[in-house]
């Protein structure tokens, strides 16, 4: 049984009963012994049952496949299978049936448990045969035929072709709306009988409307689907929640006329479809809009359903719940797959969960025991025993095609329940284990932040050979001799490989009363360990400064004579190429910067040249937002230059504009590495502010590592990179017990002001901003699988928009937030854009959207969701909050999809 212990109970409550009672020992345990294998044989029971429900389904389908190859070669406008005929021959139906979606999402359905492309393929041919239904306004089962089918196949291949179809649909459903009943009318026939009629079926349509709202962001599909589901619950339902099957309206006043049934067994039964519907309807209306209305009314529903005499035991409902012969009439399995289905999204969001859940379980396991096919028989279906329409005496005791589709949705549910993982709307992966991403209107998506840290993650960090090995001075001139070997090396030519080589600091104390300085490229500083008692370098005396300075110099050299303007009105988040006005001077593999020279209507539209004032407060002005994002070109095509890392903010012409110019960068250093070292700072007090203030301190560099470091008293940070500081990885190390004041400017543990650089596998405590960017921080750039404790701040983007960071993975006792920091400092302002919170652990976080200009993301994030320190800001995009997900690491995905690991 799937976690259903009915079979069992009279043994586990032996057991059980037997446990409480001895008072032996060893009686107790092997009580507790036997109780533990009844558990897991009910596990293994379930895991069988699942796994033989998929074998089924995998074998049928392809049977069922095969039998409409068949039935096409005498009709090929024949597009899906529906039922059995009385001959049980295989009825297959046009594209204009309301069914004829199932199938294909069968086949979605299949391709998303087995990852199998095979079934990838077949699905979407299958697709391809009803998505000219997308046009056809004279029905209102939309919902049926292209969500199931087109819906399912964009939610697993992200083909915008797929999200188009999606669109017109719901354009198509929304022009059978009625703003005066409030409703989408169902049936054009019958016209004799119905002015305007609506059936409870049509709930189940309302689902493309929501989902037509966030592809367009266009609310007229959403507010029709409210007016629907609203109308609906007014007028359908009886004081005890069964339901009508028909309402008639006025289409003129929108006045209820009549209250009749199509399928059920007269007007005041209750069809057993139809109340599956609306327990299905108001459950996905609550997912959709959260409204508590939808889901009380949900539960409603399931109460009566299991409170009514006439459910079965195995819960598999007869065809009407009113049927005269009842138990001898037709029982409806389509009814209880759509139940079972319901119940287990309804079970995620109710108090009565667990009940829910229970009730789901059994229905599923009865349906694997009871209802399933024989293999290789009845063409191909896979559950046998449903009835359509028992008054037209139409498929009844028949395999229905949406039985079969509502069943494998049930399985897909209910296996993601066990997991106990969930997925983003906006990345995802897809049956066959790659991400796959979902833009919004304007064609933004999350970035791929897997680009970044040493050689972009294309190589591993090196292991570079010593040179010179040193010990500890016996006359106090560590910092002499040091930086002698430094110096001594840096006269040396690079090697092939790019090193000059390694100088290994062994075991000891180094007292540093200065700086150390590294200048030149291909220098690795190591020591033999970064525990206590292992190599120490140890900054003495009493003024701030960096205890280890590794910055070339110069700075960008812009080639001017080849910029270009960039010829695109609007360039989304994520994208990897931008179309030139002449590309004719640029070249593969050429580094070159795409400079946004942002505007006053960009600053007026996020409202930073009207930050509430206080002493010291600085309006933003535009002299300080030109922005360059380092890029190298991968490829060209026409006028179109392809990047190695995506537009990380949109570029939007009305707020300023867009260039891109060839530059060098003679005096960057190159292939550093500080390895395996202990840094401490000596200390007058707690609050001492006259000592070493940061332990390794980079710029002007790239392709450089910091690895197994432990930095300890330092009053700002273990390390901190500046602006051209770039493809830096930073792993495994500590920044532990700051000393210094608690306020600004202080205990920025692991400091990021570079580009495309990588902070992974950190442990901070005592620190106040512990995994933070600065002003105009330009990504991508990633913190991740991170710890801080005893925190005195926040971590997170600090102020004037940083641009395009990942933080994932992080835990920490404090907060995140990306929020508008209003006045605080002098003016910080907004903190940053597509700055993504990913699958963090945190005591609370404020995940805001700027007024303008993009988005912030909190996915996943287990914690408190704060408002922030300001009152009006927009909500950020929150998804899955305190909820697993299924990619725990963004990152390593995005890194492992590149590599085809």
């Amino acid at each position: 049984m799937i976690s259903n212990l009915s079979p069992l109970r009279p043994k586990y409550l032996a057991i059980l009963n037997r446990f409480v009672m001895s008072k032996q020992p060893v009686i107790w345990i092997m009580c507790l012994i036997n109780m533990l294998y009844c558990i897991q044989e009910i596990n293994a029971q379930t895991t069988s049952q699942l796994k033989r429900a998929w074998e089924l389904a995998d074998r049928q389908s392809q049977l069922l496949y095969k039998e409409l190859q068949l039935v096409k070669k005498n009709d090929s406008a024949l597009a899906s299978p529906r039922t059995l005929d009385e001959n049980n021959d295989l009825v297959a139906v046009k594209r204009g049936d309301w069914t004829s979606g199932f199938y294909p999402g069968v086949l979605w359905y299949l391709y998303e448990k087995s990852g199998k492309h095979k079934w990838k393929e077949l699905a979407g041919q299958v697709t391809a045969s009803v998505e000219d239904e997308q046009y056809n306004g004279k029905t209102h089962d939309m919902g049926f035929k292209i969500f199931c089918s087109v819906g399912n196949g964009y939610r697993l291949t992200a083909n915008p072709h797929y999200r188009d179809v999606i669109i017109q649909s719901a354009k198509t459903l929304a022009t059978r709306f009625n703003p005066k009943v409030g409703c989408i009318r169902s049936w054009d026939h019958n016209s004799h009988r119905w002015d305007f009629p609506v059936i409870i079926d049509n709930m189940l349509n309302l689902e493309l409307l929501f989902e037509a709202t966030k592809l367009t962001g266009d609310s007229t599909y959403y507010h029709i689907a409210i007016s629907h589901a609203n109308t609906t619950m007014k007028n359908h339902f009886r004081s005890d929640y069964s339901t009508y099957h028909v309402i008639d309206y006025n289409p003129t006043t929108g006045a209820v006329q009549h209250k009749n049934t199509h399928q059920g067994f007269s007007d005041e039964s209750t069809w057993a479809r139809g109340e599956a519907w609306a327990l299905y309807g108001y459950t996905m209306c609550y997912r959709e809009t959260g409204d508590p209305k939808y889901l009380q009314q949900a539960e409603k529903v399931a109460h009566w359903l299991f409170a009514h005499p006439h459910m079965p035991k195995d819960l598999i409902p007869y065809w009407d719940f009113d049927a005269p012969n009842i138990p001898q009439e037709p029982r409806d399995v389509s009814a209880a797959t759509i139940i079972a289905s319901g119940l287990l999204e309804l079970s995620t969001f109710s108090s009565q969960g667990k009940d829910y859940l229970k009730k789901a379980r059994t229905i599923l396991s009865n349906l694997i025991d009871n209802y399933m096919s024989p293999p290789a028989k009845n063409k191909g279906f896979i559950l046998l025993h449903s009835t359509g329409s028992k008054p037209s005496n139409s498929e009844v005791d028949k395999p229905l095609s949406y039985a079969d589709y509502y069943f494998l949705e049930a399985l897909l549910r209910e296996e993601n329940l066990r997991s106990e993982r969930t997925q983003s709307s906006l990345v995802r992966k897809d049956p066959e284990g790659k991400l796959i991403y979902f833009p919004d209107i304007n064609g933004n998506r999350i970035p791929d932040f897997s680009r970044v840290g040493y050689h972009q993650g294309d190589q591993s960090l090196p292991q570079v050979d010593n040179v010179i090995s040193l010990r500890p001075t016996a006359d106090g001139t560590d910092q002499q001799m040091i930086q002698a070997a430094i110096d001594e090396i840096s006269a040396r030519p690079l090697g092939k490989n790019g090193y000059r080589g390694a100088i290994l600091l062994k075991k000891g104390v180094y007292n540093i009363p200065g700086s150390l300085q590294i200048k030149s490229s291909g220098i690795v500083l190591r020591g033999e360990g970064e525990a206590e008692g292992e190599t120490l370098l140890r900054g003495t005396g009493q003024q701030q400064r960096s205890l280890l300075k590794i910055v070339g110099d110069d700075n960008y050299v812009e080639d001017q004579s080849k910029s270009r303007r960039i010829a695109e009105k609007y360039i989304p988040v994520g994208r990897k190429y931008i179309i030139v006005d002449d590309s004719r001077d640029f070249q593969v593999n050429e580094q070159v910067l795409l400079s946004y020279d942002l505007n006053e209507a960009w600053i007026n539209a996020i409202k930073m040249d009207q930050i509430v004032p206080r002493e010291g407060t600085k309006q933003w002005t535009t002299k300080e937002y030109n922005l360059k994002f380092e890029r190298k070109i991968s490829a060209i095509s026409g006028d179109t230059l392809f990047l190695d890392n995506p537009i990380v903010m949109a570029i939007d012409p009305q707020f300023g504009s867009a260039s891109v110019v060839p530059f060098t960068f003679p005096g960057r250093i190159q292939e550093v590495g500080v390895e395996n070292l202990r840094f401490e700072s000596e200390f007058a007090s707690a609050t001492d502010e006259n000592h070493a203030w940061i332990a390794i301190d980079m710029d002007k560099i790239e392709n450089a590592w910091v690895r197994n470091i432990t930095a300890r008293y330092f009053g700002y940070a273990a390390v901190s990179l500046g602006a051209l500081a770039k493809q830096v990885t930073v792993t495994k190390s500590n920044c532990l017990d700051s000393k210094s004041q608690i306020t600004g400017g202080r205990r920025y543990s692991f400091n990021n002001n570079g580009q495309l650089n990588l902070f992974s596998a950190l442990y901070t405590t005592e620190g106040r901003h512990d995994y933070v960017t600065g002003a105009r921080t330009l990504g991508p750039n990633v913190f991740r699988l991170s710890t801080a404790t005893n925190t005195h701040a926040d971590i997170g983007p600090h102020h004037r928009w940083a641009v395009g960071t990942l933080y994932e993975q992080i835990d920490t006792d404090g907060e995140i937030n990306v929020q508008d920091r209003g006045n605080w400092g002098s003016g910080h302002g907004w903190a940053g854009v597509t700055q993504v919170v990913w699958n963090c652990h945190v005591k609370s976080a404020t995940v805001q959207q700027p007024w303008a200009s993009g988005q912030n993301f909190a996915i996943g994030l287990r914690g408190e969701k704060s408002q922030g320190r300001l009152k009006g800001r927009v909500t950020g995009f929150w998804e899955n909050q305190n909820k697993k997900l299924l990619i725990q690491s963004l990152y390593e995905q995005q890194l492992n999809d590149r590599l085809n690991k």
